[in-house]
């Protein structure tokens, strides 16, 4: 599993496990490692932990030098995780609209 990954390989059929799903989150905290704050977004599943990875980038750049301005008193970061399935009606997916559009459209919600 892990040799396929590590070349970018799809996993063989029939392997006996699901396949691994991976979610980003973009989160507003009053204090970096804090508890106290909200989830502004929630993408995934991504199949694939390079997708998520790239996801995590571009919001990370377009977050740069922002990430305390974004939302007032909060510092806004971005982080890769386990997909929930249990959680799956939280969460939007990341192919099916641009992750910069629903990071601005989050920030308006709670600006507004």
């Amino acid at each position: 599993m892990f040799t396929h990954a590590a070349a970018d390989l799809p996993l063989p059929d029939g392997i006996g496990m699901e396949p691994a799903h991976y979610s980003l989150c973009i989160e507003a905290s009053r204090r970096e490692d804090s508890l106290d704050g909200f989830t502004l977004l929630r993408l995934g599943p991504y199949t694939q932990t390079r997708h998520a990875q790239q996801g995590h980038d571009r919001i990370t750049a377009v977050l740069e030098g922002r990430e305390t301005t974004l939302v007032l008193g909060y510092r806004v970061s971005a982080r890769v995780g386990p997909f929930d399935v249990n959680d799956h009606q939280l969460f939007t997916d990341p192919y099916e609209a641009g992750s910069m559009a629903l990071l601005d459209a989050a920030v308006a919600e709670v600006s507004a």
